[in-house]
């Protein structure tokens, strides 16, 4: 006989897909006691070869008519590993922010609906704790989260919400509804993606400049291409890169030279003012003292 095939989801996958069972453990009650079928299976997903386990509970004694002779009997199945619902990937995450989300998706998936509606609100507390954010109340800490530009006003009114739902999980014993833990879940992958994966810097994603530190850092980069002895406006050094600059490069060349006047930075020196490449005005000129390539 060939082996028999049935739909299965698989952890791997991830959706549903034919599975081809290994092997079958089956037990039977005895119908003059209570009535059931219990299937121990091990399985294999046909699309990736994925092994799991499944278990199959076909309860006899509460089954009801839905016709003539035509009878629904409930069946619960059990399979291991589970589909993780987490969309983010927990090594992009510090690890004690990645765990809490980890071991919150793990309780959402085995049905656990009441845990993870306390994990979702301790996993607010710990990307609040990561950042440093100020407050001893998780509301304030959340209008913090706002106040320090890592989310918007309408993102604080939801996170409001995921912890209003946290609390009644924990302190009265309340069930979350499913489909509010579906929506709670989306906006905590939200926020984990706004604050650990956008970051421009990994991403390769081209960001405006608005901060010095941040002009210091690409600058440092810029003059890796030159030679010692060049000497050109900032302009220059920056190349198509300048388009990253948030209005004016005066703030940041003014702050450069207060840096350069103190010594604190070291690559470059005051040149000379003058035209460059037909400008209109006299441009300030820097000369690359030393590779930053060899810092």
């Amino acid at each position: 006989m060939p082996p028999k095939t049935l739909k299965s989801p698989c952890s791997n996958c991830k959706i549903e897909t034919n599975h081809t069972i290994n092997s079958e453990h089956r037990e039977e009650g005895d119908p003059s006691e209570y009535h059931y079928t219990r299937r121990h299976q091990i399985v294999k997903c046909d699309g990736c070869d994925n092994l799991s386990f499944r278990k199959v509970f076909i309860d006899y004694e509460n089954a009801w008519p839905t016709g003539d002779n035509e009878w629904e009997t409930p069946t619960e199945i059990d399979i291991f590993p589970p589909i993780s619902v987490a969309k983010i990937d927990y090594y992009f995450l510090p690890h004690i922010v990645g765990s809490i989300y980890r071991e919150t998706c793990d309780a959402y998936s085995q049905g656990s609906l009441t845990l993870t509606g306390i994990g979702l609100r301790t996993t607010l507390e710990a990307i609040c704790n990561d950042q440093a954010i100020a407050g001893k109340e998780l509301s304030t800490r959340i209008t913090n989260l706002a106040t320090k530009g890592l989310i918007s006003k309408k993102d604080s009114t939801r996170l409001h919400a995921i912890r209003f739902m946290g609390n009644d999980a924990a302190h009265d014993i309340k069930k979350p509804i499913k489909k509010n833990l579906d929506a709670a879940l989306i906006i905590v992958e939200h926020l984990l993606t706004t604050v650990y994966l956008l970051d421009l810097e990994t991403s390769g994603l081209d960001g405006m400049i608005d901060e010095y530190d941040d002009f210091e850092k690409l600058l440092i980069k810029k003059i890796a291409d030159f030679k010692a002895g060049d000497s050109y406006p900032i302009s220059k050094f920056f190349g198509k890169d300048i388009r990253k600059i948030s209005g004016s490069t005066k703030k940041f060349e003014d702050e450069l030279n207060k840096r350069i006047a103190k010594k604190d930075f070291l690559l470059l020196g005051m040149g000379t003012k003058g035209k460059f490449q037909g400008s209109k005005d006299d441009l300030q000129h820097y000369t690359l003292l030393t590779p930053a390539s060899s810092k």
